[in-house]
């Protein structure tokens, strides 16, 4: 019995063996068993018939994804089409913006280049005024200006400026107005060196490029619209024995005025433009006082001085700075004014031609990259088709070889194969 059963039990056992390698060898090559006793066979690959793919969850069918939307770039292009549509709007916002700041950063300099425009434009129909007169008024008004200055240095100059200091005001105006101060009323100081629209004469300081119109006395309106001339000093017209003070706002926002006073130095030059002459004066002298202090502003026997003055320190105002110049010959040792030129704008212009120098430069380099790119992109296949894109010509040819077809060949390609385990 127990060599029957042994029998029975090989039997059985080579039965089961047969069904199941007729099992194996019924199912398609490549498939993977689920039965635990069989690891060695994969199922195929298995493309949808509807064109779509699937999925599965199981783990164990590698489905390929088709040829056509492998190399399908639509969503790519749909994002970076709203990327750049995000960052032109932010480019737009940033470029905005700064145009913004730049305009109000260069407001007050646009106030100021009108201001001095206008002030030029001021001292050049004086000056021209002038040169229209008959001789010899121009020289009869310098004779009267002269003798006007020989008594004032014999009388000891006992009035010296305004009844108000004219810098003394809060907001930088002069406190002096034009109908109490006391050059106002003096019918015979505002007679002399008088052109016919209030001004006397013009103050050039090249290098700072300051160039003002100089007015009778230091009232509101006089520092309003140029340079003033203090009374009780002389008249700007040179000579023996004089000292002749032009004051000046400093810090204006609407117009610079004496602003850049402070630059001045010692061995600089300025110039007065009075009646067609022009007088030249060389810097000795840079001092700061307080506002009553008239000593440094008096008349020194035997001394041909001008001594230019405006507030400081700069938005403080609780001193003056005096720019006193002693009398010079032209065109030596003192230039013409018309060949003393400004450092600041040679700085500024060469700053300028430099900036734009280098934007060119990087833009004809990019230029060029960008025309080195498009050169070897012509090289390509697929942009031999004029008038298409790469992505829809890579797409006609793929609609030309099927895009079944060139899927299924896609699939036989990285389809794995069978492999015992």
């Amino acid at each position: 019995m127990a060599s029957i059963h042994r029998r029975s039990a090989g039997k059985h056992t080579s039965v089961k063996s047969v069904r199941a390698s007729n099992a194996a060898s019924s199912r398609p090559t490549g498939s993977r068993s689920t039965d635990p006793a069989s690891h060695s066979a994969v199922r195929p690959a298995v493309l949808p018939t509807d064109g779509k793919t699937t999925h599965p969850t199981d783990g164990t069918t590698f489905v390929p994804t088709p040829f056509a939307e492998t190399i399908d770039v639509t969503d790519i292009a749909a994002e970076r089409r709203r990327l750049q549509r995000n960052l032109f709007i932010m480019r737009a916002i940033t470029i905005i913006l700064l145009i913004a700041a730049i305009g109000v950063a260069c407001f007050p300099l646009a106030l100021q280049f009108e201001s001095d425009r206008e002030l030029a434009a001021t001292t050049a129909t004086t000056a021209k005024s002038v040169a229209g007169w008959p001789y010899p008024q121009a020289e009869d008004k310098l004779k009267a200006a002269h003798e006007y200055n020989e008594k004032l240095a014999a009388s000891g100059q006992p009035v010296l400026g305004e009844a108000v200091d004219p810098f003394s005001s809060e907001q930088g105006g002069s406190r002096a107005s034009g109908k109490d101060s006391a050059s106002a009323k003096d019918k015979e100081y505002q007679s002399l060196l008088d052109t016919g629209n209030g001004v006397m004469g013009t103050i050039k300081v090249p290098k700072q490029s300051i160039n003002l119109p100089i007015y009778h006395g230091t009232s509101e309106e006089a520092l309003a619209s140029g340079a003033g001339h203090l009374y009780g000093s002389s008249l700007p017209v040179g000579g023996t024995s004089t000292h002749s003070v032009i004051t000046g706002h400093r810090g204006l926002v609407q117009a610079l005025m004496f602003t850049r006073l402070d630059e001045v130095r010692k061995g600089d030059f300025f110039y007065i433009e009075i009646m067609g002459e022009t007088l030249g004066y060389k810097v000795d002298r840079i001092s700061v006082i307080l506002p009553d202090d008239t000593s440094k502003l008096r008349i020194v026997p035997g001394e041909d001085r001008v001594t230019l003055m405006t507030c400081t320190p700069y938005g403080v105002n609780t001193h003056r700075l005096l720019i006193s110049g002693h009398r010079v010959s032209i065109p030596l040792p003192a230039p013409e004014p018309a060949d003393v030129h400004d450092g600041r704008n040679i700085g500024i212009l060469t700053t300028a031609v430099m900036l734009l120098g280098g934007w060119f430069f990087i833009w004809l380099a990019r230029r060029h990259q960008v025309t080195l790119i498009m050169r070897h992109a012509a090289w390509w296949p697929w942009q031999k088709r004029r008038g298409m894109r790469a992505n829809d010509t890579l797409g006609e040819l793929v609609g030309e070889l099927g895009g079944d077809t060139l899927g299924d060949t896609f699939g036989e390609l990285t389809r794995p194969t069978d492999q015992t385990h």
